[in-house]
């Protein structure tokens, strides 16, 4: 009876007793989500830095020399004498002024090469390596081969995107390293020492890579300091709001810095964490398509009876389309009209809708493995834009569109027939929010440099407020 009456008497507890009941919990995350303040704000304000010691290269545009196209052998003589009987990929080049025939061959990394005159064969892919680093570079300084490599690394990350490529060292004091793509002249990336040891530093404060090796519980970890840095946020905003005079100055200044940091912490951790857990259950893309030629099938040499009109060539290589090779013929018309065209294996020029039967076929195969049905739409990008970001490298692609529930889009490169991207609703839309949560690309008018510098400070302001709620808590009696 008199407990029950003691129950009566006692106050119920207002809403602001019950936000201060917060108060040990904000503690308890505040110093689990200093973790993760300090590997991804840390980071974080690296990135403009990266960015902007990043090296450039003297150009982004492939190298172009015409093609001599007399008295060249028909790649059925080159490579038939040389015991080939199947390529997977196959283009004439030039190199120090002299035409060669490139072949890819099944299980080979580094592609092979043989005098389109003389049939006789060479051992080109560090001396093409090197001329596309000089190309690139814009200088004709002495440079070494490193060899190819089939795998993204550390240094040379997915975020690169073509594989394989070739690897050239500079003799420069900053070890300045240069990624090719021998199969189509195209840069991979520059890397020196600088970048390496910063890009190195970065994924392992950022993108915890330090715990590979530990599986699945490298985005458990992330999970869960991102969760504890958007609790420590919430649980902090009440606590404010439940005691917004307190006596010390240190306590004032942390309350008011958190509240006024809250919205871009929320903003930072809800979207990496959507980052995260979208990349986790992202599907693996299709096996690529693989073409296969017989060599036999070569009997026609490359002539000047190929060329249009006022025409040079700068590119010839072999695509496959209805299961027979065809030549991919670009180039320059009149010096000034760029020029691109399409031949059977015999050299007989095809029907304006070559391009897009080929983009259609290569669609197929990967709309097949997908389970996505017929193309809706088809067209060729020329430009990158929200969809399909810069980050994808390859430019122009084909962009067909499928009527599925997801609303898929499939990117081709044109050159190869690779799948260039796959983009569908769920990546439309966490892509938006990476990029204007996390990213913050509403800056974007300001241009990089005022955005990165306002992120860097963001950031840094971050780490301030982490280290000043530690040492209140050090103080704490």
């Amino acid at each position: 009876m008199t407990a029950a009456l003691q129950a009566q008497a006692l106050p119920r507890a207002t809403w602001r007793q019950r936000l201060l009941r917060l108060l040990p919990w904000h503690r308890r995350l505040a110093l689990l989500a200093c973790l993760g303040i300090f590997s991804w704000a840390g980071s974080g304000m690296l990135h403009p830095l990266m960015g902007y010691l990043q090296p450039r290269p003297q150009t982004m545009a492939a190298p172009q020399q015409a093609l001599p196209l007399d008295q060249l052998r028909s790649p059925a003589q080159v490579l038939g004498a040389a015991g080939i009987e199947s390529v997977q990929g196959l283009r004439l080049l030039v190199l120090a002024g002299e035409p060669y025939y490139q072949a890819r061959l099944a299980g080979e990394l580094q592609p092979r090469y043989w005098h389109a005159r003389s049939g006789q064969a060479a051992e080109l892919a560090g001396a093409h390596a090197e001329h596309l680093a000089r190309h690139y570079l814009g200088s004709s300084e002495p440079l070494a081969y490193a060899g190819s490599i089939e795998r993204f690394t550390s240094e040379y990350a997915f975020i690169n995107r073509l594989l394989p490529v070739a690897r050239v060292d500079s003799q420069r004091d900053d070890q300045l390293r240069v990624y090719v793509d021998l199969f189509h002249d195209r840069l991979g990336t520059l890397v020196d020492q600088r970048k390496a040891w910063f890009s190195g530093f970065f994924q392992t404060l950022h993108s915890f890579r330090w715990l590979d090796a530990a599986g699945p519980l490298r985005p458990v970890l992330m999970l869960v300091l991102l969760a504890s840095i958007v609790s420590a946020t919430l649980f902090g905003i009440g606590l404010f709001i439940a005691r917004p005079r307190v006596r010390s100055f240190k306590r004032r200044l942390h309350g008011w810095c958190g509240l006024g940091l809250a919205l871009a912490t929320l903003s930072f951790a809800s979207s990496g964490a959507w980052h995260l857990q979208h990349k986790q259950r992202a599907q693996p893309w299709p096996t690529p398509f693989v073409a296969n030629f017989v060599v036999a099938a070569l009997n026609h040499a490359p002539s000047a009876d190929w060329l249009l009109a006022g025409e040079e060539l700068h590119m010839l290589s072999l695509l496959q389309l209805d299961g027979q090779p065809i030549w991919r013929a670009q180039g320059q018309q009149f010096a000034s009209m760029p020029s691109l065209h399409y031949l059977d294996a015999q050299g007989r020029e095809l029907s304006n809708d070559t391009p897009r039967r080929y983009a259609l076929q290569r669609l197929t195969h990967y709309a097949q493995a997908l389970g996505l049905g017929e193309v809706q739409q088809l067209r060729l990008q020329r430009t990158f834009d929200h969809e399909y970001g810069f980050v994808f490298k390859r430019l122009p692609v084909f962009k067909a569109s499928f009527a599925d529930e997801k609303q898929t889009a499939l990117f081709i490169d044109p050159l190869d027939g690779a799948l260039a991207s796959r983009v569908q609703d769920a990546d439309r839309t966490e892509g938006w929010t990476f990029a204007y949560l996390h990213k913050w690309e509403f800056l974007a008018a300001l241009g990089n440099g005022y955005k990165h510098l306002l992120l860097g400070l963001v950031a840094l302001a971050h780490v301030l407020l982490a280290l000043v709620g530690i040492s209140l808590l050090y103080r704490r009696p």
